[in-house]
């Protein structure tokens, strides 16, 4: 269903002549949200995360402050991408918060990646910024992420990080576990999950760059619920014995009447 209202407002907040700036694959997320209809049921569907990231990166590419970015995607992600989420609005809100202080803070560059945009949002060769991305998407493409297996410091050793650290990098770590959530729930392999965490430039709770280790360990806790999510890594490592321990001791008595 396609809205114009915040097309209206998107360029109101832009001014004259901020319409310059809106182009064909952004006036089309922002008319119609993300069309699903355009993929076929083997295609994976990007999610709402991916859809907002776009769009934030594109607010910071039009000029747009991080306070005004937020006031506008923060609304349209509730009325436009519900609909592929299922998240309340409320978490929307949050969530849409974290990616986009992210996006500004590490200046993540906006490339639309032109007719191969993941969204099978309209494109057009006559797109004032057409060719330049061309040239940005030939350059991504032949840059490989340095990708290192490499074993993880034993978690108990992340503990005594100082906590003025992980409230550092709280905000950003928060939004990579939304991505984590997402690209999950879609059945997103581990490694590919890891190449993005990489590509956006996501760092762990401790501010370290994302190994295969420390997202099975994130994949883990996320697995285990929220409560265990939320807890210090020792904490959530004696919960998860515990809960271990009261499953074999209920099945020994179902197993022994």
């Amino acid at each position: 269903m396609t809205d114009t209202s915040f097309l209206g407002k998107l360029r109101a907040l832009l001014g004259d002549p901020g319409g310059d700036v809106i182009y064909p694959c952004i006036q089309d997320l922002v008319e119609n949200g993300l069309t699903v209809a355009r993929f076929s049921p083997a295609d994976p569907i990007p999610t709402r995360q991916d859809v907002t990231q776009y769009l934030a990166s594109w607010c910071r590419h039009a000029g747009l402050s991080q306070e005004d970015c937020l006031a506008w995607l923060a609304e349209y992600s509730v009325a436009m991408l519900s609909s592929i989420s299922r998240t309340s609005p409320s978490g929307i809100r949050g969530s849409t918060k974290s990616n986009l202080k992210h996006i500004y803070r590490a200046d993540i560059p906006f490339i639309c990646e032109c007719d191969e945009n993941p969204f099978r949002a309209h494109c057009s060769a006559n797109c004032p910024v057409y060719a330049d991305m061309q040239v940005k998407l030939l350059e991504r493409k032949s840059k490989k992420p340095d990708i290192e297996h490499v074993i993880e410091r034993p978690a108990e050793i992340f503990e005594m990080q100082k906590v003025s650290v992980r409230e550092t990098y709280k905000e950003q770590f928060e939004a990579a576990l939304e991505v984590i959530r997402g690209e999950m729930e879609r059945g997103t392999e581990r490694k590919a999950i890891l190449d993005l965490l990489i590509e956006r430039g996501f760092k762990t709770r401790t501010g370290k760059r994302w190994t295969y280790s420390i997202l099975g360990n994130e994949q883990s806790r996320i697995r285990q619920g929220p409560l265990v999510e939320s807890l210090p890594v020792r904490q959530a490592g004696s919960l998860r014995l515990e809960r271990s321990a009261d499953n074999m001791t209920k099945e020994s008595k179902e197993g022994n009447p």
